[in-house]
């Protein structure tokens, strides 16, 4: 299905770029590392899938592990291969790491000090006592780690007794930009600026996208009429979960101020009590946010054509307010 040019926001067509995402299930995470700074950094679109918000590169290779920690990945690495095949992402925004430049420097004073390649049993944790050797010199600064014992007890000579090992890490934690399924819809849809692949690597149209996504979530139409409405008035909308609510709304983003909204859905057929409403209004009050609770009108279209006719619906704003009768008295006085 081709999109009305009149559906879409107004965007220079001569520096327009198409992203690439692939669908998992859950959203579409996006693999590319200069992508994943774009996508982020205008428009704050998506979250880190090992951050909290931005993707960082500290979350990708640990500098120091635990014993047990680095065993699993070992024995990860012997089951599903080798990470050096892995996506680009591996290197995303690497910069220098004190601590690995510091194993560097100390390599090279020791020339007889080998880095030690620990291997673990499938089945069990122990350490493997016949372990190859490699030097330092044949591995860049990224792929080293320290390896310190476990700390299961709270014995007093833990640290006396601390020997860390440099060794090679050969599994890596990958960062992705994962989007949401309202998040990768308006940039597939309202932006025309994403592709969208399957595990298969084939290309799904709007059509496709949008049956898929709604098969998901069944509330995916009310959202996304949401999500797009308050997009279109320049808010950075994120999900809201986290304050008991669908979305939350940011007039510059969430690296500059908290949010100013919790934006509640009111789904057709929902009905809200007055615990409910005080309870949303007592989380707002406490974070120093206001309640905006948005109803999806349907249009009097009989026959709708989604998702082409999704400019027919609109969208009813009601902000909801707590007021103290003590501190309008002493205001009135």
């Amino acid at each position: 299905m081709e999109v009305e040019p009149s559906l879409r926001f107004p965007l220079d067509g001569s520096m327009q770029i198409i992203f690439t995402g692939y669908y998992n299930g859950f959203g579409v995470e996006v693999r590319s590392v200069d992508e994943m700074n774009l996508l982020y950094n205008m428009g704050c679109f998506g979250k880190g899938t090992s951050s909290r918000s931005k993707p960082r590169e500290s979350q990708n290779v640990p500098a120091v592990m635990r014993k047990r920690q680095f065993l699993k990945r070992m024995c990860w690495c012997k089951k599903y291969g080798d990470s050096k095949k892995s996506l680009e992402s591996d290197t995303f925004l690497k910069d220098v790491n004190k601590l690995a430049a510091k194993i560097l420097s100390d390599g090279e004073k020791q020339l007889k000090k080998d880095v030690i390649d620990l291997v673990s049993s499938d089945e069990s944790g122990e350490e493997d006592d016949n372990c190859d050797m490699f030097s330092l010199e044949n591995y860049n600064k990224e792929d080293l780690v320290v390896i310190i014992p476990n700390s299961d007890s709270e014995d007093d000579d833990y640290f006396a007794n601390l020997k860390p090992k440099c060794c090679v890490n050969k599994i890596k934690i990958q960062e992705k930009l994962m989007l949401s399924k309202q998040e990768s819809f308006f940039l597939l849809y309202g932006l025309g600026c994403l592709q969208i692949l399957n595990n298969y690597d084939n290309v799904l149209n709007i059509e496709q996208c949008w049956k898929l996504f709604q098969e998901d979530d069944k509330y995916f139409l009310e959202k996304y009429v949401v999500y797009h409405y308050f997009r279109s008035k320049g808010y950075v909308v994120k999900p809201g979960i986290k304050f008991g609510g669908d979305f939350l709304l940011y007039k510059e983003g969430p690296s500059v101020n908290h949010a100013d909204f919790i934006v509640l859905i009111k789904y057709a057929g929902e009905e809200y009590d007055w615990i409910s409403i005080f309870g949303h209004l007592r989380v707002a009050s406490t974070t120093v946010k206001e309640i905006l609770i948005v109803e999806v009108i349907q249009p009097n279209k009989e026959e709708l054509q989604l998702p082409k006719d999704l400019k027919e619906y609109s969208v009813r704003e009601v902000l909801l307010s707590r007021n103290n009768p003590v501190a309008i008295n002493d205001e009135i006085e």
